[in-house]
């Protein structure tokens, strides 16, 4: 009997939880309270199975089934409507399953008439450049952008400084990551800072910026710990690995 009724006691808990998060009306309550068994399945019936969530459930199983679902389904979207947006959207998802060469022709045709000079696309077009291994492009892009104010402490101004390492210009390289290297703020860019020193044999200067990380991060409240979780791992793996290697 008891074994029979866990099972009941487990569903009834679960859905007094799911109500009291969703908010649902009083009358869930009693009747989950009064008729655990039959009050739980009504509750679930009417909060799950719907006709929206069934369209949803659908949707993403198509999803599983065929990988390209979303892209076809944003492909057919410009098809309908050639617009900016639609462009912008499906250029993202190119971004998102590395199609970078099928996404630069999209975020490039967007950068005319008043979207000429937006830069938040533009930093999307530098990043496919920059990922495609267009180095030229995304050094051409990224020296207009440093005119930009925006661009001076942006994520993707490390992609420039990348892309100019790559194509040979290590010493400019250094200049941008340099410029970028300001204490408590810009942490990802500082990693890649360390990353680059890493690969122009500078594991001493490498290693030593780490540590100011490191140390930087002490001083930090849970709330920015918490938002900056990634980058402190990160840094954490990399200095490691430089003390394994100086062991070595």
């Amino acid at each position: 009997m008891l074994r029979f009724y866990t099972p009941i006691l487990i569903l009834q808990i679960f859905c007094l939880y799911h109500a009291y998060k969703s908010n649902s009306q009083q009358k869930w309550y009693w009747l989950i309270i009064f008729f655990p068994f039959f009050g739980s399945l009504l509750y679930l019936f009417d909060t799950f199975y719907t006709r929206g969530n069934i369209r949803n459930l659908t949707e993403g199983v198509k999803g599983m089934m065929n990988s390209n679902y979303k892209l076809e389904q944003l492909e057919r979207d410009l098809k309908f409507s050639d617009n900016v947006s639609n462009r912008v959207r499906l250029a993202d998802a190119y971004m998102h399953y590395e199609r970078y060469d099928d996404a630069i022709p999209l975020y490039s045709g967007c950068l005319q008439g008043f979207m000429a000079d937006d830069v938040p696309l533009r930093l999307k077009l530098l990043r496919a450049y920059f990922f495609s291994k267009h180095y030229n492009e995304a050094i051409a892009l990224g020296q207009e952008l440093e005119t930009e104010k925006s661009f001076r402490n942006a994520e993707e101004r490390t992609i420039y400084a990348w892309s100019l390492h790559f194509n040979g210009n290590t010493t400019l390289a250094w200049k941008v990551f340099n410029d970028m290297d300001k204490s408590y703020t810009n942490y990802w860019h500082r990693t890649e800072y360390c990353k680059f020193l890493m690969a122009t044999n500078r594991a001493e200067e490498s290693k030593s910026k780490l540590a100011e990380l490191l140390e930087e991060f002490n001083y930090m409240r849970d709330g920015e710990r918490r938002l900056n979780k990634p980058v402190i791992r990160e840094v954490t793996d990399l200095y490691n690995s430089t003390l394994k290697r100086a062991h070595r």
